[in-house]
This record gives structure tokens, C-alpha cells and sequence, in this order.
């Protein structure tokens, strides 16, 4: 089962947070105890065209989604990882949304995505 956030237009980082906790609560429980099948978090972000973007709040949000997806996995087993939107290499402008990471050019977000598979790979480890 895979899981899709989209931005709530017109909304502040705080309801933005909060809806997405909540989002994530309830697909958990039903991937849990319906589905009984593994879930990914995909396509979640934070985009460059949102009033007060920064690197420092993307790489936030992301911490705050990744920890959320660590602790589900650890607490119920049936979280199994999240797919950021979007990566692309340099040279691939074209596909720009707002959106895009590349991690070339974004040393910080970059280890927040490498820490988040680190610890990943470690809880997988420990079942």
C-alpha cells in the first residue's frame, strides 16, 4: 500500500503538520489492522514556491515525516519507508517544480535522507 500527501492549499506549517500526522496515523492503523500489508509514505515535500520556504524548513519537515515513519516501523512493523518528491541529478531543470532535491547541490538534505535509510536499515536489522 503506498500513501500520497498533497499540500493543503492556503494552510499553515502547523495545520500542514498536523493533517499530515494524522494522515499518516490513520493509514497506518488501516495498513495494520485491515490491510495487514506493509505501507510506504511517497511523494511527500516541501516546495520552493511556498511563501517562507527555506532549506533549514524542508529539511525540518522532512525530519519530522521521517521520525514519524521510523516510529511507526518500530512500534508496528507495517511502516516500511517514505519516498521524498522529488530527486533529480543536475542538468535535469526541465523537470523542476518547485519540489526538486538534488542532492549535490543540498549537502543538509542530503544527510537527512541518509540518516532516515541508515536507520532504517538498522530497525530492519533488529526484527
Amino acid at each position: 500500500m503506498t500513501g500520497t500527501i498533497n499540500r493543503l492549499t492556503g494552510q499553515n506549517d502547523t495545520m500542514q503538520m498536523a493533517f499530515m500526522q494524522r494522515w499518516m496515523t490513520s493509514h497506518w492503523e488501516d495498513s495494520r489492522t485491515i490491510l495487514k500489508k506493509p505501507l510506504v509514505f511517497t511523494e511527500f515535500g516541501k516546495s520552493k514556491k511556498d511563501p517562507g520556504y527555506s532549506i533549514h524548513a524542508r529539511d525540518s519537515f522532512m525530519n519530522v515525516v521521517y521520525s514519524s515513519i521510523y516510529s511507526f516501523a518500530q512500534n508496528g512493523g507495517t511502516f516500511a519507508g517514505g519516498l521524498v518528491w522529488q530527486l533529480l541529478d543536475e542538468g535535469m531543470d526541465p523537470y523542476d517544480d518547485g519540489y526538486e532535491i538534488v542532492l549535490s547541490q543540498n549537502p543538509s538534505t542530503s544527510s537527512v535522507i541518509s540518516q532516515q535509510s541508515s536507520k532504517m536499515i538498522a530497525l530492519e536489522h533488529m526484527h
